[in-house]
């Protein structure tokens, strides 16, 4: 088993939002409805916006693949691509995302060393993320790699507002 993270390229923008999609619902499922899901994934995973997104000089993409199935997904923004105004300094971890059969394996470390790797070639000094205040999983995983509540914000996915902690590290 032969597992790599790689960039994502634009002719894989349709495995790019078949992960979103799953993954966003399968973490989600029971919490919004069928229309709040599909509004939100018009405006969110329509095949131009991520298109738009790749392109986005600022705005970094990467599939996890175990034997070149794709397992996994990360998106990292610096500058204006953030979805907060952080500043210079930061860089944002805007989406972590695996397969429900691929969780759980010590997968997403690798994209946390990703992602610091990437902070650092870029010369910024921290790293942020927004996670839903209910989601007990994620929230352990970022404490245990040192991220800690700073704020949060709001979420909007269809009609339902949620909020979202924002949790922050030192590279």
């Amino acid at each position: 088993m032969t597992e790599h993270i790689e960039v994502i390229q634009k002719e894989e923008v349709e495995a790019l939002r078949t992960i979103s999609e799953t993954t966003f619902h399968d973490t989600f499922e029971g919490e919004y409805s069928a229309e709040d899901f599909q509004t939100f994934f018009t405006k969110s995973y329509n095949e131009t916006l991520l298109l738009e997104e790749l392109d986005n000089p600022q705005s970094f993409h990467y599939f996890y693949k175990i034997d070149n199935e794709i397992a996994g997904y990360l998106k990292l923004n610096i500058g204006e691509a953030q979805t907060e105004d952080k500043g210079e300094d930061y860089l944002e971890i805007q989406r972590i995302y695996f397969y429900k059969q691929f969780q759980g394996k010590g997968r997403g470390n690798k994209f946390i060393e990703l992602a610091l790797d990437k902070a650092r070639e870029l010369n910024k000094s921290k790293i942020w993320l927004g996670v839903w205040e209910y989601n007990e999983q994620a929230l352990r995983f970022y404490k245990n790699k040192g991220f800690k509540v700073t704020g949060h914000h709001e979420f909007i996915t269809g009609e339902v507002v949620d909020t979202d902690l924002i949790m922050e590290r030192n590279v």
